[in-house]
């Protein structure tokens, strides 16, 4: 590949992200680096000789690099003495002498990278917001929703850790939906997840509970997971099932023998599910009296986006959540997916559920999108935090987060005429 295709396939930006395999595991790895490219190949420092990124490249010989827009193969191999010195020069050219002398100057390993074929062009991963694609754009396309939403989840699943994992937003939400999760569970529980991802809850919560049934629409989530019940040997604990929510009524054909106690859904499934009330009755079939069902769905209004326009004059971009359904960038992929005010929420629950506590999730805190904004500042908005915790799950406050954390149980015969409180949480 000649050097200005290579330029042209990295873009812009300061760094790439280079794939590789477990050795052991067969689990993506990611990482973000710098790099310069020289003579048609990609080279890149590491500080530490026995990196994991490193040894599993140099074991298999070669890795992927994900620039903005492209997918690029390449052979991997230990850069000879000249070349590690050039490459040093080059760094200090390109990203100036302290950082180099700071970060690179006893770099113990200098690997070079060299494309293998064409690069894949693939959507540019976006913050969750940032979308090119419209309603009716999408709509034009004639694909099934959520053949869609399948594909846009399989397109994030080999990056879905390194991005949840280095977005605090998203951990601290994740930290705070399992720790109210299981004040509602118990150790002899079988519990049912709804759009597990790669199985990052489901293994902290397996530690607390009997035995957890894990389902997703994603093939490629579904197949992470269970490479990371293998290697953590959890085969027995948590049992990966590919499925929508819609189909949760198959968990009782394929498990007849599970008396399933408790379910929950984190970070938004539901928002990517069109029949909400199909899942509401095929959930109260299957779960056990008297289950609950703790989930989280994006609010359709978050007071803590309204302040941060409002802070940074973008007038314009005030009640971005007006119109339903918002498209979202998942993977790179532009998706529909539907917000819900709380109490429409709630409502789609009856006759089958009566509404225990809601929770604003965050409140204060922006979206995850605004994550990199938020860590610039924390210094001083870190206060924020510990307000959270008094007011989230307070009216009128627990109606205005990013996401709403909702916690439902069964009613044990169906209250067709159940009016949902907001307001209350028992």
């Amino acid at each position: 590949m000649l050097e200005g295709e290579l330029l042209t396939v990295l873009g812009t930006n300061e760094t790439i992200k280079i794939i590789t395999r477990g050795r052991k595991t067969g689990l993506p790895h990611v990482v973000r680096v710098r790099y310069v490219t020289m003579n048609g190949a990609i080279y890149v420092l590491s500080g530490l000789k026995n990196s994991d990124w490193v040894l599993n490249a140099l074991h298999k010989g070669e890795a992927r690099i994900r620039s903005e827009e492209y997918l690029l193969h390449v052979s991997v191999k230990e850069a000879v003495e000249w070349e590690h010195a050039e490459v040093l020069e080059a760094f200090r050219k390109k990203y100036g002498y302290f950082i180099t002398r700071n970060w690179y100057s006893s770099a113990s390993r200098c690997l070079k990278l060299i494309p293998l074929g064409q690069p894949i062009k693939r959507g540019i991963i976006k913050g969750e917001n940032d979308v090119t694609t419209t309603y009716s754009e999408w709509l034009a396309q004639g694909t099934s929703y959520l053949k869609s939403v399948a594909l846009a989840f399989d397109s994030a699943a080999e990056e879905y850790d390194f991005t949840i994992g280095n977005n605090f937003i998203n951990t601290w939400i994740r930290k705070k939906s399992i720790s109210e999760l299981l004040r509602w569970t118990s150790s002899d529980h079988t519990l049912l997840e709804i759009g597990c991802g790669t199985g990052q809850e489901a293994i902290e919560v397996s530690k607390h509970v009997k035995r957890i049934i894990a389902t997703d629409i994603s093939n490629k989530m579904i197949e992470i997971l269970s490479l990371k019940l293998k290697h953590r040997r959890l085969e027995d604990k948590i049992i990966p099932v590919k499925m929508s929510a819609a189909e949760i009524y198959r968990v009782q054909e394929l498990l007849p023998d599970l008396e399933i106690n408790g379910c929950y859904s984190f970070n938004g499934p539901l928002n990517c599910e069109p029949n909400i009330k199909t899942f509401a009755k095929h959930l109260w079939e299957i779960l056990a009296s008297p289950g609950y069902f703790i989930c989280s769905i994006r609010n359709t209004v978050c007071m803590s986006e309204e302040i941060s326009h409002l802070l940074s004059l973008q007038f314009g971009k005030l009640a971005p959540r007006r119109h339903q359904p918002i498209m979202v960038s998942v993977g790179g992929t532009d998706i529909p997916a539907f917000y819900y005010p709380p109490h429409f929420f709630a409502k789609s629950f009856e006759p089958y559920f009566k509404l225990k506590k809601l929770i604003g999730l965050p409140v204060l805190l922006p979206p995850a999108y605004l994550n990199d904004y938020y860590i610039r500042f924390r210094q001083y908005t870190s206060i924020l935090e510990k307000i959270e915790e008094l007011i989230s799950s307070r009216f009128p406050f627990n109606l205005l987060g990013d996401q709403t954390l909702f916690v439902f149980q069964k009613n044990h015969i169906l209250q067709p005429n159940l009016r949902v409180n907001i307001n209350s949480n028992f």
